[in-house]
């Protein structure tokens, strides 16, 4: 009766979900940016950001309209990136292209103020999806060329994608300005 016991607890302690950790946004942005995000696919990524994009109003299949947000995590090849605190240390990371970069999307994302960049504490899920982000103004001095945009969103008049790059999209996404 005890060897039945144990099984029936077993088994239902191997059924039970486990909580896998969140990823760390700036972990899961390295890996977008170097080609292998698909790893951290459906998983819930969890970071802390700076919004220098302000609100972006994205448009959802039914026509309605809500908050987007575009979080700077830092610039890829430092060694270990930290937040970017200024708007001359953003438009550098711009210039340079190598700006560490995760789009949010979700129902309830607040609006930042107008005073300038916030910094958020956000999770989301990487389902696969992209979204094309525009260079910040006063970054295009750089010999680097973008990316250009996401696939399937080309502008039509932009020329060569200048001043267009693509970055992964959370889906789900909450944020609380961080304390």
């Amino acid at each position: 009766m005890l060897r039945v016991a144990c099984a029936v607890v077993g088994s239902l302690a191997l059924m039970a979900p486990v909580a896998r950790p969140d990823v760390d946004a700036v972990t899961f942005a390295t890996a977008f940016h170097g080609g292998t995000a698909d790893q951290h696919k459906n998983k819930q990524i969890s970071g802390t950001g700076v919004s220098f994009h302000g609100a972006i109003p994205e448009v959802i299949a039914d026509g309605s309209k809500r908050t987007s947000l575009v979080m700077t995590l830092g610039r890829a090849g430092d060694a270990r990136p930290g937040l970017l605190k200024t708007w001359d240390e953003f438009v550098a990371a711009e210039t340079a292209r190598t700006t560490l970069v995760v789009a949010l999307s979700g129902p309830e994302l607040p609006s930042p103020p107008a005073s300038g960049p916030t910094t958020y504490e956000f999770t989301g899920v990487y389902d696969g999806q992209v979204r094309t982000i525009m260079r910040a103004p006063g970054s295009g001095g750089s010999t680097e060329r973008d990316s250009g945009p996401c696939p399937g969103e080309q502008p039509r008049l932009i020329e060569g994608g200048t001043g267009f790059y693509c970055a992964p999209l959370l889906t789900g996404a909450k944020a609380t300005p961080a304390k």
